[in-house]
């Protein structure tokens, strides 16, 4: 196993640092990595100023072939030259943990250009759901983009409280899918739905009805659903589906790629890699 040095770059609140290392050409890194639209400029700006390779994790907006690699998910459509890997969905790292199977969470997105948005088809789904697995603590979390007025429709049982996103600390909900045996997600979101499958426990998706027969997103879905990743709202209780109950590891399988690409001399050696990652500014 190499060793790896990360440097964590904010930009733009790191840009006066990073200039200084330009003109000392100093910390001069292996591994550019960044997601982000405007991160896109400052890494390929380091890379000319100090070298090393260039991985960008999403389809990027400049033309691929400026970058090393671009790790872009299956449902972004994109032309693939020798530098660009698809993986399945967005990249999210597994987590272990232990799964209480009286613990549940249903996440719900909401008003999107993807999906036709219905407060009674949710309430629908959401109210067979908490109540076909009565022995399951239910938490029912919205997020930014949900109506105010869902909670009105929904009249949860004793088994589910709902709980809103403005409630909620920031490690709150990746605690909550690290303890769920069952998690249901609307698939307007696909950061949602690929961070809860980054855990043990099983995934089900609350239909939607697509705005378009090409949609990225429900093509996505039904991807995961041949593959036997995610379970169906009209399936049943999500133990009852026969569905892979394996995290999915795509970041591993991406950083044994990177490695064997450019850096096995460092895993033979077990050598020091420099690694600079950016971050848009939240």
């Amino acid at each position: 196993m190499a060793q790896i040095s990360v440097r964590d770059v904010h930009w733009p609140a790191d840009a006066k640092a990073l200039k200084a290392d330009w003109e000392l050409h100093a910390a001069a890194p292996d591994l550019i990595v960044g997601a982000g639209h405007r991160l896109h400029k400052p890494m390929l700006r380091t890379r000319w100023h100090l070298g090393g390779r260039c991985v960008v994790l999403m389809r990027p907006s400049l033309p691929t072939f400026l970058f090393d690699l671009a790790l872009v998910p299956e449902h972004d459509r994109v032309w693939l030259p020798s530098n660009v890997e698809r993986t399945l969905g967005m990249l999210s790292p597994a987590q272990v943990s232990d799964a209480d199977p009286q613990r549940g969470v249903v996440l719900l997105g909401g008003i999107s250009k993807h999906f036709h948005w219905s407060n009674e088809e949710i309430t629908t789904q959401v109210h067979a759901i908490v109540q076909q697995s009565p022995q399951v603590r239910w938490q029912v979390i919205d997020s930014r983009r949900t109506p105010d007025d869902l909670q009105q429709h929904l009249k949860l049982p004793e088994n589910a409280k709902y709980v809103h996103w403005r409630d909620t600390q920031n490690s709150w909900l990746t605690h909550q899918l690290s303890r769920s045996s069952a998690t249901w997600v609307t698939p307007d979101s696909a950061s949602m739905v690929y961070e809860a499958l980054s855990f043990a426990g099983r995934v089900g998706i609350i239909a939607l009805r697509p705005k378009r027969a090409s949609n990225k997103l429900a093509q996505g879905i039904r991807r995961l659903q041949a593959l036997g990743y995610v379970g169906s709202s009209t399936g049943g209780p999500l133990p009852q589906q026969n569905l892979n109950t394996v995290a999915l590891a795509e970041h591993r399988r991406c950083a044994e790629l990177i490695m064997q690409r450019w850096f096995s001399a460092f895993l033979d050696r077990g050598a020091p890699l420099r690694k600079v990652e950016g971050n848009n500014e939240w």
